[in-house]
C-alpha cells in the first residue's frame, strides 16, 4: 500500500476517522503486507526520503539519500516488543 503525502499531516493533526476513512479506504493496505510511507525532512534544505513497513517481519526499512550527511538516528525511537 503507497500511502499519499495528502493523508499524513491529516493523521498528524488528528483528523477525525470518518476523514480518514474517505480518504484512505479504497487503498484497502490493511490487506497488504508492505506499507510505502513518503515522509518529508523539514530539516534546512528538506527532502524527502522512504519508509517500507514489512508487516509480516515487523521491520522497518529507511531509504535516505542525505543518511551520512544529516544523520536521522537520534529522530526515531527504537522499541522491541
Amino acid at each position: 500500500a503507497l500511502f499519499s503525502t495528502h493523508d499524513l499531516p491529516r493523521i498528524r493533526y488528528n483528523a477525525s476517522d470518518d476523514i480518514l476513512w474517505r480518504t484512505m479506504s479504497w487503498t484497502k493496505y490493511w490487506e497488504k503486507t508492505t506499507w510505502i510511507i513518503p515522509i518529508h525532512r523539514p530539516s534546512p534544505g528538506g527532502h524527502w526520503v522512504m519508509c517500507t513497513i514489512d508487516l509480516a517481519s515487523q521491520r522497518l526499512f529507511l531509504f535516505d539519500s542525505l543518511a551520512e550527511e544529516r544523520p536521522w538516528k537520534q529522530e526515531i525511537q527504537v522499541m522491541t516488543l
